[in-house]
């Protein structure tokens, strides 16, 4: 983009951002803060316009907006969700994971590098007693998410839970059903 174009383009986001701060505070323009995270999210790219766009509508207006992130907090099943926008750049399948997606779950040390092993979209927090997924939409987030859980109860060891996630996404793929892609299959506060 050239320099003069990309300071214009900026500012327009800047614009957007700052609208979108100003009508999270006003309680009264219930319509405002929605479109003006839509305004944000159309100036990103395709995919990542998408996951906000998907997101808005399921979870209302963003509780923070910045230039390349939306974030919402304790909406649905979760403590906190958040979207970014990346250039639409295909190096590996990690390059379409735009969606955070944060629930309590404190773990040990020792669980969390197994949980590691099993996907490298799993960020463990094990200071805050946090667990996230990154994935292109939420139902792989509930997936990895649910899987993680049966690994830390040893429901499945870290092997098993790979072929599962396989499987699963190939079914979903497929048209079928599978409650591990529907819903959180835990209470979110970890295992026992």
């Amino acid at each position: 983009m050239a320099p003069g174009r990309e300071a214009g383009h900026n500012a327009r986001m800047n614009r957007a951002a700052a609208v979108l701060a100003a009508a999270a505070m006003c309680g009264a323009c219930a319509d405002l803060p929605r479109k003006a995270a839509v305004e944000v999210a159309d100036r990103w790219s395709p995919p990542s316009a998408a996951a906000a766009k998907r997101l808005i509508e399921l979870y209302g207006p963003p509780d923070d907006a910045q230039l390349n992130r939306l974030t919402w907090n304790r909406k649905g099943p979760w403590l906190r969700t958040a979207v970014w926008n990346r250039p639409q750049v295909y190096r590996s399948p990690r390059d379409f994971d735009l969606v955070e997606q944060t629930v309590r779950y404190p773990v040990s040390r020792e669980k969390a590098a197994e949980l590691v092993a099993f996907s490298g979209a799993l960020l463990v927090d094990v200071a805050k007693g946090e667990m996230s997924s990154r994935a292109s939409r939420e139902e792989v987030n509930f997936l990895n998410l649910n899987l993680a859980d049966e690994v830390v109860r040893g429901r499945k060891t870290v092997d098993e839970a790979r072929v599962a996630y396989k499987r699963i996404l190939e079914l979903t793929a497929a048209g079928k059903s599978s409650a591990y892609v529907g819903g959180l299959r835990f209470d979110g506060k970890g295992a026992p």
